[in-house]
């Protein structure tokens, strides 16, 4: 049986909830539609503590057609000697509000923006964070750099494998685990407490999204992030509770991939057409099973399936 803990909210004045464990309640859903844990937009945004001075902070997604909303997550990280977070909210508003209530933990100053997933829902408001700290330093892959090269703040340093940053008391490992989710994936380690962030190499109970993705190279991905043996999985989407949790559930979110890719393989094996993810009549044969009823399969799973057949007929971009 999975348990998971009743948040203890603590509502601050900017109306962001600072969320602390205090009692385990029944098995969660799985699903990251904020409904099914009786959450509304007006819940967020919040944040938990995750080890010392380290914070998972939680925004908004845009609702999909059918007006389902999930969270996007972001990692912050107060060294002592200026802060870290690792991907930025999806625009200016929400990455403002993320700015006045990092104030409310610490006056560090933000020194670096980690571009762990290059999507809009994860950069959309890095604007924001040069308004307020006109110094900080955007890193991310060079796949995100190329990817962003029209965008007022790309990456300007890069991490093609890997990148330490020392700061205070607290070492970060900036890593390239292998493609994944966007192509440019990116996620921190702190070894000290032994966190690692996925960002969206790592989607807890979202159905796999693959607008731009590499869904075998992710697969491996994921493989290789769970040999890390870390404390504490964080993902981009989803729900955050205890670290035991956290480890199953990173196996399950590798499971659901891998029962995915395999359907649209059987699908393609099939002779099922999939041109493109809004003309794709192999959904019309495709059974999800337990993923049917993820958050964002409507939308998700044509595209899914299209780009799994992007793979096997060798028409994935090379970057």
């Amino acid at each position: 049986m999975r348990r998971a803990s009743t948040l203890a909210r603590v509502v601050c004045s900017a109306g962001a909830m600072l969320l602390t464990s205090a009692a385990f309640s029944a098995e969660p859903p799985h699903s990251a539609d904020i409904s099914k844990r009786n959450l509304t937009p007006q819940d967020f945004p919040r944040w938990q503590r995750i080890a010392p001075d380290v914070y998972a902070y939680e925004g908004l997604h845009s609702p999909d057609k059918q007006g389902v909303i999930v969270n996007t997550v972001s990692l912050i990280v107060a060294t002592g000697d200026g802060v870290v977070v690792v991907d930025g909210q999806g625009d200016v508003p929400q990455t403002r509000l993320m700015i006045e209530n990092i104030r409310k933990l610490t006056p560090e100053p933000i020194k670096y923006v980690v571009i762990a997933s290059d999507h809009t829902d994860h950069v959309g408001g890095n604007s924001a964070f040069k308004e307020a700290y006109p110094n900080v330093v955007f890193i991310g892959s060079p796949a995100s750099q190329k990817r962003l090269a029209k965008d007022p703040n790309p990456p300007t340093m890069l991490v093609s494998e890997q990148r330490s940053l020392r700061l205070g008391a607290i070492q970060i490992e900036i890593l390239n685990l292998g493609r994944a989710h966007t192509g440019g994936d990116l996620v921190a380690w702190l070894p000290e407490s032994n966190v690692l962030f996925l960002g969206e190499v790592f989607l807890r109970d979202v159905f796999p999204a693959m607008r731009s993705a590499y869904p075998t190279e992710w697969l491996a991905t994921l493989r290789k992030a769970a040999t890390m043996n870390a404390s504490y999985y964080i993902p981009g989407h989803g729900f955050i509770d205890e670290a035991p949790i956290m480890r199953r559930e990173l196996d399950e979110a590798r499971l659901a991939l891998a029962s995915v890719i395999d359907e649209a393989e059987r699908l393609h094996a099939a002779g099922h057409k999939c041109e493109s993810a809004a003309n794709c009549p192999a959904l019309e044969h495709a059974n999800w099973g337990e993923y049917h009823d993820w958050a964002l399969r409507s939308s998700q799973a044509p595209i899914a399936v299209w780009r799994v057949y992007q793979e096997l007929e060798g028409k994935l971009p090379e970057s």
